[in-house]
């Protein structure tokens, strides 16, 4: 094992103390490190000390390699491997749009969305309905372990119960993602911040918790912005106690059904993605939506 070079080590015990933490990944500094690629392999270049030129080390990256900046990266070591948490800044180009794709984030579908033009909602998409099903298979593994206390256990099949939700939100997002790049759409979306606090009831806080709302979305931000496609925030409030028709107030009958007096009953998620697409619809005028937009992506 190399000694760590100095800037490095560095870089590593303003962390220890300030975190007190046993372990962290190693820090690496952008330009301490370098990305080379040679015929069909790629080599990151890391410094050590007393290694003139540092080391080189063959990595295989699970995706393309985005051009872009170099910046602040991690090693990190899960189990036998060690792995390099490699940091991004791609600036992209925002298009301009003429239709809104609008997209609500549910507990029994987990994206709804549908295309606003004109005023006309229509390409209604009904995306992850497995993930409730898989949160719930998982959840009972979990309490049968627990009833057995095998702790072990419980930790392995959390991280399996990971990887298979991760897998359905990237197609998630890439489904979406493609679909508003082909309809020439803006993606909108409900502003989640401080949901957790907004949170009232005990059934809504557990749905909350369990739903992976926050990282599809930034799943859908990341991709978006790689492809210069525009995704805009806006309040949820109310978008799931109102019609999109006539704007009363309605009611859900069940989870997947609204009932507004004026115009009977229609699906409840897709009535909260229209109610979202027509509040960016009021708000486009004067929304600033040219520019730069810059966001970092992991390899």
């Amino acid at each position: 094992m190399a000694p760590l070079y100095s800037a490095s080590k560095q870089q590593a015990e303003r962390y220890y103390k300030k975190k007190k933490l046993k372990e962290y990944p190693l820090s690496l500094r952008n330009d301490l490190i370098n990305l080379i690629k040679a015929k069909a392999f790629w080599f990151l270049k890391i410094p050590v000390f007393g290694v003139r030129g540092g080391i080189r080390l063959p990595v295989k990256p699970h995706r393309d390699i985005p051009g872009g900046k170099l910046c602040e990266s991690k090693i990190v070591k899960k189990k036998d491997k060690f792995i390099a948490m490699l940091t991004f800044e791609v600036k992209r180009k925002l298009h301009s749009c003429s239709s809104i794709l609008a997209v609500d984030l549910g507990e029994r579908v987990t994206a709804t969305a549908v295309l606003l033009h004109n005023g006309t909602a229509k390409r209604v998409k009904f995306l992850g309905r497995e993930v409730r099903g898989i949160r719930r298979h998982y959840a009972w593994l979990r309490k049968r372990l627990q009833e057995r206390k095998l702790l072990k256990e419980i930790k392995r099949i959390g991280q399996k119960e990971k990887r298979r939700v991760n897998d359905i939100l990237h197609k998630i997002s890439k489904q979406i993602v493609d679909l508003a790049d082909s309809l020439n759409a803006y993606i909108a979306l409900g502003d989640l911040t401080r949901i957790r606090e907004r949170a009232k009831g005990k059934r809504f806080n557990r749905i909350v918790s369990n739903m992976p709302f926050y990282r599809l979305t930034r799943f859908i931000e990341y991709k978006a912005t790689l492809r210069g496609i525009p995704v805009i925030k806006t309040s949820e409030a109310y978008s799931s106690k109102k019609c999109h028709i006539c704007g009363c107030e309605g009611k859900r009958r069940t989870q997947g059904q609204f009932v507004c007096k004026c115009h009977g009953e229609y699906n409840a998620d897709l009535n909260g993605a229209i109610n979202i697409g027509k509040k960016i619809e009021r708000d486009l005028s004067y929304m600033p939506l040219s520019g730069v937009a810059c966001e970092p992506t992991h390899n």
